[in-house]
């Protein structure tokens, strides 16, 4: 299932605003108020409002406004996709794909449209159909690196990672400043065991973007495959400073000091997971063997039998 953030992060409105902050999204928000109220026909003002309600996560309020777009002017490519994207966003994935078959219908050439339901049929399992779209989109726009970027993480997705690989080098071709590309390029040479590569990607993808907790993440996982524990642990210091609500990090940091033998940060570590994913059946077992090294035996019982009745169904 897709988080609004991450409908947000991947599905690209046809027009609008892109990312500006909150007071100039209200600001524009009564822009296009005020330009429907004057002429209420103006389909475009709709479909504009609808785009700042969106990047304010207002999606209920973009729908409608997309909707009042789309009545007055049936042919508006752009509305269809843009109401698509707020409809993913709701988890309404059905109507989304209808509207990118609409906005496809009325514009051949929508390479955002092609772009989105690619996105939206890998998502629901549609594998093959995904990368049918997300060709068409490359050929209508050869030099969009964002295509690239989704039908490289689509086919890592489905263990086709040389391709995978072949389309991260197009997007950091055209764009050499894509930490993103990098990022992903190095998901997928981690998964080859490919972990130097992967640590020059994940290198130059912070060197691109210093406050990237998913690289500085990725790359100690790349670093404890090739044994060098302490850099691990540095970075992962350094995903949690940047982004201390993730679960992620604080494990991977715990299996490295588990690695180290220093027990007590490793149990540490593990507190923090479950603070934050209770249900995190590893992180008990991991906790459980800590403990047990530790002599803190009836705890690492109690973990067990905490792992064992999560793994049974309870919560």
């Amino acid at each position: 299932m897709m988080t609004r953030r991450q409908a947000q992060a991947y599905f690209l409105p046809a027009q609008g605003l892109g990312e500006v902050d909150t007071s100039e999204s209200r600001e524009a928000l009564a822009a296009y108020s005020q330009a429907v109220r004057l002429r209420p026909d103006y389909a475009e003002a709709y479909n504009n409002r609808g785009n700042v309600n969106s990047n304010l996560g207002q999606f209920e309020e973009a729908v409608a406004d997309y909707d009042r777009a789309i009545h007055l002017r049936p042919d508006l490519a752009d509305a269809y996709v843009n109401r698509a994207n707020a409809k993913a966003a709701l988890n309404q994935f059905q109507d989304a794909l209808a509207d990118l078959g609409s906005a496809i219908r009325f514009n051949q050439g929508n390479v955002l449209a092609f772009l989105n339901r690619g996105l939206l049929l890998a998502g629901i399992g549609r594998f093959e159909d995904a990368i049918t779209d997300l060709d068409e989109a490359a050929h209508l726009e050869p030099e969009y690196e964002k295509v690239y970027l989704v039908r490289g993480s689509v086919k890592a997705a489905h263990s086709r990672n040389q391709e995978a690989i072949a389309d991260f080098d197009m997007a950091i071709g055209l764009n050499p400043d894509s930490s993103e590309a990098y990022n992903s390029r190095g998901l997928v040479n981690a998964e080859l065991r490919r972990y130097e590569a992967a640590v020059a990607d994940y290198a130059s993808a912070i060197r691109l973007r210093p406050e990237y907790a998913a690289a500085y993440n990725n790359r100690g996982v790349a670093l404890a495959r090739l044994g060098r524990l302490g850099a691990a642990v540095s970075d992962y210091d350094e995903s949690v400073r940047l982004q201390p609500e993730s679960a992620e990090p604080y494990f991977n940091r715990g299996n490295a000091k588990e690695r180290r033998g220093e027990y007590e940060e490793a149990v540490a570590d593990y507190d923090q997971v479950i603070l934050r994913r209770p249900n995190d059946i590893e992180a008990y077992r991991n906790r459980a063997v800590v403990k047990a090294v530790l002599g803190r035996t009836e705890e690492a019982r109690s973990d067990i039998d905490r792992a064992l009745e999560i793994a049974a169904g309870g919560r």
